[in-house]
């Protein structure tokens, strides 16, 4: 029942694809506008049978797949390159915070709230994010050509530092998924939600069955990483986006320093807790922090590096690297599971050792891989003078 959201939620690269043709206003704004529908309708109806919750799970996830890659259309059409680590580092750090205080209202409701404390979960998340999605169907802009208020300073602004068509109506598919710059992103994103994935969830199963702490220390505990994130996500795109526009580093040097430490920390502090016993919960606590500012490097390293490469098709190339990201969730938790049998922290130690190999191998084939310049099939049909090499030899021949 859990796993079904994640089963629908593979079906993400949709969103990148309807997001980059037909404008990310309206694929993320249906997006949360189902999902709300859903989730008022899911304590209802799931009474009536448990095959219907199942199925509801499954829709909700498949809509809210659909919600990161259109956010990353729509970066990709009103991000300047030289600010996008800022925006979707402050982005992801909204998302955490969202989740934190979701769960904090979640255990007040569950207790003081109506329909048996749950139902009243679902009716009023849904009910925010209803709301939520018809304010965003009048706020929000596909991008800067179709807004009617922004001034033209800034409209000639915008225009001038995005190199990124408003949709497009081709996807060279073949030539996309023979990019080494897009398995550069696909193996990074890998190894970064195998990570993260780890930190958010596999660690309070470790510290509840090997380090025996309790619940209430063990939540707390937990929350750790998400507040290192959230304080560190924007601040770490920020001071990318700062080493780039000041030319310290060239863009390609700043995505692999920044990668390559958030991997190799984060790997590090991931082994040195699995070593650390149950009555040093202070400074597993702190190293838990710390991991949270770790991972936030990324937000200028993999996370922005779609944008680097194809900004007409950032949300395509992010939504197929969000699924090797649900793939890495899946195969974390499973792999833990197996390894782990008895639970011991011998048994944990071999499973973050994986997970520090993992973060390291993604961290490697990213910096041999990457590439930060748009590649020639991003500009694919853009115009006569963008067309690629080979397409223009066969049309000479035709």
């Amino acid at each position: 029942m859990l796993a079904g959201y994640f089963y629908g939620y593979m079906v993400t690269v949709l969103g990148g694809i309807l997001a980059d043709r037909y404008g990310g206003k309206r694929v993320l704004g249906a997006s949360l506008l189902s999902a709300s529908i859903l989730t008022i309708l899911h304590q209802s109806l799931s009474r009536i049978s448990g095959y219907i919750a199942l199925v509801l799970r499954i829709l909700t996830g498949a809509v809210s797949g659909l919600l990161p890659p259109a956010i990353q259309s729509l970066f990709g059409r009103w991000g300047p390159p030289q600010e996008i680590g800022s925006l979707i580092g402050l982005s992801f750090a909204g998302q955490l915070l969202g989740s934190i205080v979701g769960l904090s209202i979640s255990g007040y409701l569950c207790v003081y709230g109506f329909d048996n404390g749950w139902g009243s979960i679902f009716y009023v998340f849904g009910g925010i994010s209803l709301v939520f999605s018809c304010m965003w169907f009048y706020i929000v802009y596909d991008n800067p050509d179709v807004h009617p208020t922004i001034s033209e300073e800034k409209r000639s602004y915008l225009k001038k530092a995005i190199k990124s068509e408003n949709a497009v109506k081709n996807v060279p598919w073949k030539r996309m998924f023979l990019s080494p710059a897009v398995w550069a992103i696909n193996f990074g994103l890998f190894a970064y939600g195998w990570t993260n994935i780890s930190f958010m969830v596999l660690l309070p199963l470790y510290m509840k069955e090997a380090l025996h702490v309790d619940t209430t220390s063990n939540g707390l505990m937990s929350s750790a990483p998400s507040i290192g994130q959230i304080i560190a996500f924007p601040l770490c795109g920020r001071f990318a986006d700062f080493l780039r526009s000041k030319k310290y580093l060239s863009t390609r040097s700043v995505r692999i320093l920044f990668q390559s430490f958030s991997m190799v920390a984060s790997a590090s502090l991931l082994i040195a807790i699995g070593f650390l016993r149950c009555d040093k919960t202070v400074l597993i606590t702190l190293l838990l922090f710390l991991s949270g500012i770790t991972l936030s490097f990324s937000s200028g390293g993999v996370i922005v590096n779609n944008n680097d490469i194809a900004p007409s098709y950032a949300g395509i190339v992010f939504g197929i690297a969000n699924t090797f990201v649900s793939t890495a969730g899946s195969l974390s938790s499973l792999v833990a599971k197996a390894l782990t049998p008895n639970g011991t922290q011998e048994e944990w130690q071999i499973v973050f050792a994986l997970c520090a190999a993992i973060c390291v191998s993604g961290a490697i084939l990213f910096a041999i891989l990457v590439k930060t310049e748009i590649q020639d099939w991003a500009n694919w049909g853009r115009s006569s003078s963008s067309v690629h090499p080979s397409d223009t030899t066969i049309s000479r021949i035709a």
